[in-house]
């Protein structure tokens, strides 16, 4: 009896049992923990990706190829640059993906479907990977199968202040029935200036007017907008721009303001030639456009009070700025103008970066006698000048980048030509090759569907709708959102 009863060796067999006990946690701890982190790298893979795609798709010259494939580029897919062989040994892309599509969420918040061939603001990116077990196979799990997935919208959510002088071409060309940079408006026989202004609607529609803690009431700028205009009009005409359905006010000969001159508001009761027409705001940078200050969007609407929205064609009822012309082209003037202003603003507004924007068929021809009679022009072609004025545009322009601080100058060609044109200038340059040349960077030159200039081309609501996406950043959304 006392042999039945004894224990000894029990231990042996509690440990026989809690070793396989302990075993099979320590190899699910070590197959669990091997499968979170791959699926967590996985999910990082597609976020990079899927920001990868949206960067690219911020150029609006850009196909949906081009911008699937960049997210693909950034992918976990072995060969690309987030492969990683240990933890993600044979990721791929999930069928149908990496897939460009309009975001609701996206147009909700100011940013328009104008990319990767007009129809898109956000990509997603869907992977997945499969991985063996160490020890699944003891229980029936040879392997690991996950999958991830990351949308991203293209840059257009407001973070940073942008000062933005916008200059028009009101020539009396502006007035002839648009020939193709408003394909896709929805808007039938316009004028060119029309479209024009079409375009600068997009550009309100996605910026921010006010922080985001003023109230319908109350508005703290954050996005300030000022409309340059050539020819010069007497200062105390520009109100004709920015009053309902008012007729455009007379032009006057061009004036040649000095390259680096402390900005001065233009007098605004007297006959003074004025290249700015908004005269509110800090140095005519007005930020009343919406009508409750929060960013238009693709369902709000503009204040219909705001002189900015009335000049822009934007308020409801009003034609938006005429063209009269009567002066020739001459855009030198404007911009060292526009480039003075945005000098001033960007040091009143702490923080901010500033942006022009340069709408013209590029052809400067005017002649001697279509300058105010106070400008002394030489006869060498430097600025002032009759002769080489095409040059003119490029030395300002770049001066304008170069010299204020924080400035991204972006030039659209609007029906330019690859010859027949720059009649003044010598050596010989064309119309594109001006308009490029005045951009900052490359990237920064756009030309709508009509011109003859090479490259992509785009109608000039999505010319602008690209511009405003690239003064803001991109994000991640909700996926498929």
């Amino acid at each position: 009896m006392r042999i039945l009863n004894r224990q000894d060796g029990q231990i042996l067999a509690w440990f026989s049992v809690l070793l396989i006990l302990f075993g099979g946690f320590t190899a699910f701890v070590i197959d669990a923990g091997r499968g979170i982190i791959a699926y967590h790298m996985l999910q990082q893979s597609c976020d990079a990706a899927a920001m990868a795609g949206v960067q690219l798709m911020s150029d609006a010259t850009q196909s949906s190829t081009a911008v699937t494939n960049q997210a693909t580029l950034y992918s976990s897919v072995p060969g690309k640059v987030n492969a990683n062989p240990s933890f993600l040994p044979n990721a791929s892309m999930l069928s149908g993906y990496p897939k460009v599509y309009c975001s609701t969420t996206g147009q909700n918040n100011g940013v328009p479907c104008v990319a990767a061939g007009g129809t898109a603001n956000a990509i997603t990116v869907a992977q997945t990977v499969t991985i063996p077990t160490y020890f699944g196979g003891l229980i029936g799990i040879p392997r690991l199968t996950m999958s991830a997935a990351s949308s991203a919208l293209m840059a257009g959510a407001a973070a940073q202040k942008y000062n933005i002088a916008i200059v028009l071409d009101t020539t009396a060309s502006m007035n002839s029935a648009d020939p193709g940079g408003c394909t896709g408006s929805g808007v039938s026989n316009p004028t060119k200036i029309q479209c024009a202004l079409l375009g600068v609607q997009t550009l309100l529609k996605g910026l921010q007017p006010c922080t985001s803690t003023s109230t319908s009431g109350s508005c703290t700028g954050f996005d300030g907008v000022s409309i340059f205009t050539y020819p010069n009009i007497p200062a105390n005409k520009a109100s004709q721009f920015t009053t309902c359905n008012s007729s455009a006010p007379t032009p006057v000969p061009y004036t040649a303001p000095t390259p680096g001159a402390a900005w001065t508001n233009p007098a605004w009761t007297s006959t003074t030639p004025s290249y700015q027409i908004t005269s509110g705001g800090t140095n005519g940078y007005m930020s009343d456009w919406s009508s409750n200050n929060q960013t238009v969007g693709s369902s709000g609407s503009y204040n219909n009070s705001s002189t900015l929205a009335i000049a822009a064609g934007a308020a409801s009822g009003c034609k938006g700025m005429q063209a009269k012309g009567g002066e020739g082209t001459y855009l030198a003037g404007a911009i060292y103008a526009a480039g003075a202003s945005l000098a001033a603003q960007g040091q009143a507004v702490a923080n901010s970066k500033n942006a022009m924007i340069i709408l013209s068929d590029g052809d400067a021809t005017s002649s001697a006698a279509q300058f105010d009679s106070s400008v002394k022009l030489t006869s060498t072609g430097v600025y002032p000048s009759a002769t080489d004025e095409c040059h003119q545009s490029i030395t300002a322009a770049n001066w304008v980048s170069n010299n204020v601080p924080n400035t991204t100058v972006f030039t659209v060609a609007y029906n330019a030509g690859t010859s027949g044109t720059c009649a003044t200038d010598t050596p010989a340059i064309t119309a594109c090759s001006e308009m490029q040349q005045m951009a900052t960077a490359p990237s920064d030159f756009y030309a709508d569907s009509s011109s003859s200039c090479p490259g992509t081309k785009l109608s000039l609501p999505a010319i602008f709708g690209s511009i405003q996406s690239r003064l803001t950043t991109a994000r991640l959304l909700p996926v498929g959102s």
